[in-house]
């Protein structure tokens, strides 16, 4: 007997529904995601057992079979049509520049009886006793953390020991012969070199001045001194961390993968800074270790490479939180990007796997404050640091459980499309990663 219309729609949309699912389970096995495989093959199966079932067990009327096929249709547009707020970070007036002084990485550097104890903590007396707490745990990748192994953690912290020696080539002399260039022309040829050298993702932000540290806290220049950035342009680059490296977090595999994508992003930092000065501009590499002047996630933001999250992390369209950051500052005259939105800060409104994951409760799991004129999820960084102490690695089980740091294939982008524009889609997917992947990672 030939089928008629409603038929047709009817079969088309329920082999769909079995496909996505088929997909999915598909996809989930090359992940090493064994529950999700298990489910969504399970639900494929039974959806296309009823589905079809019904239809040649019990044939239905024209009315049904278009009423149950545009349920179903409905909802796949409820996914991805615009319904509901995307908003962007918001970022009002910055009443207050961060010294690095401050910063959590500089402070574990001030030992008892140093010039610097003395002096910070002369300033600074309510974070003495924190500080001395963390101080008195084992240090990163050394022993008597709970993830340390003497191979993988002597093996990673000597690329950071080649980081740190790389601190004192990240200026240098600026060509006195300076090359014109268009300012089109140099914006597009930066951005290519940059992903020639090896970046997954690169923009160009407006260098906000409050962006830039007041005072050095690390590294090879004297401790203390006043930074003078003036630079009015900031290069950024986002590096993809391997997503199985990520998937170990947080043992020491996490740790191994931040400090090879470190020594990558000095490098091309070093070398696209070396570069611009041979141009005749000048221009300052950032690198991971000890020599920031910059704080690269809110330049990152302005660069237009991603949102900032509820852990504080950056998240890229692309890769989520598998990232790690490069720049250089320059005054080579480049075209500055904008920021963007993609769902992050209503997508992380109702997410909050990272809080519920977070082993030191360091991640707030509430509304969002307004911090220095920036409304965002402030985190309790001492206690993270001593988690981090604790174990002998960097973590990463936030960035690990992300639902944005998912592979960068088409079913995970079918989804991160929904998300950009759907207030459906976001909700749907916060149970879908419940359901699928469960809502507390292992350790």
């Amino acid at each position: 007997m030939e089928m008629v219309l409603p038929e047709i729609l009817y079969l088309l949309v329920g082999a769909g529904v079995v496909c996505c699912f088929g997909l999915f389970a598909s996809v989930s096995i090359g992940e090493n995601k064994t529950r999700a495989a298990v489910l969504s093959g399970l639900f494929a199966v039974v959806y296309g057992v009823v589905w079809f079932g019904i239809f040649i067990l019990r044939p239905m009327p024209e009315a049904v079979l278009y009423g149950l096929t545009g349920v179903i249709l409905l909802g796949g547009l409820m996914f991805f049509l615009p319904l509901g707020r995307t908003s962007f970070l918001v970022v009002g007036d910055i009443t207050e520049k961060i010294d690095e002084r401050d910063v959590i990485f500089s402070r574990e550097e001030y030992l008892p009886g140093s010039i610097k104890y003395d002096e910070y903590y002369g300033r600074h007396p309510e974070l003495n006793e924190i500080d001395d707490r963390i101080r008195r745990l084992p240090g990163l990748l050394e022993p008597g953390g709970r993830f340390y192994d003497p191979v993988s953690s002597s093996y990673t912290s000597s690329i950071f020991d080649v980081i740190e020696k790389l601190g004192t080539e990240v200026d240098g002399s600026v060509n006195s012969e300076r090359i014109e260039m268009d300012t089109a022309e140099a914006t597009i040829s930066t951005k290519e070199m940059t992903r020639h050298l090896g970046a997954a993702e690169v923009g160009i932000a407006a260098l906000n001045p409050a962006f830039v540290y007041t005072h050095v806290g690390r590294g090879p220049e004297k401790w203390g001194a006043q930074i003078d950035n003036k630079h009015h342009f900031a290069i950024v680059f986002a590096l993809e961390m391997d997503y199985d490296y990520v998937e170990q977090a947080p043992r020491a595999g996490i740790t191994e993968e931040s400090a090879r994508e470190y020594l990558q992003g000095a490098m091309i930092s070093l070398a696209l800074a070396r570069y611009i000065r041979r141009l005749g501009y000048p221009a300052r590499a950032h690198i991971s270790g000890s020599n920031y002047q910059i704080m690269l996630p809110p330049v990152a933001h302005d660069a237009g490479l991603g949102e900032l999250g509820r852990f504080g992390y950056l998240i890229s369209p692309r890769y989520g939180a598998r990232v790690r950051l490069g720049a250089v500052t320059t005054d080579l005259p480049l075209l500055p990007d904008s920021p963007i939105k993609f769902g992050v800060q209503e997508f992380c409104e109702i997410c909050k796997r990272c809080a519920v994951n977070c082993p030191s409760a360091s991640i707030p799991d509430g509304a969002k404050t307004k911090v220095n004129g920036v409304e965002k999820w402030p985190l309790e960084i001492e206690s993270c640091m001593m988690y981090w102490r604790a174990i002998g690695t960097d973590c990463g089980l936030c960035m690990k459980v992300c639902p944005f740091s998912h592979p960068d294939n088409f079913m995970h982008n079918l989804v991160r499309s929904g998300i950009k524009n759907s207030a459906v889609a976001r909700w749907l997917s916060v149970r879908g990663e419940d359901i699928f992947y469960g809502r507390k990672a292992g350790i």
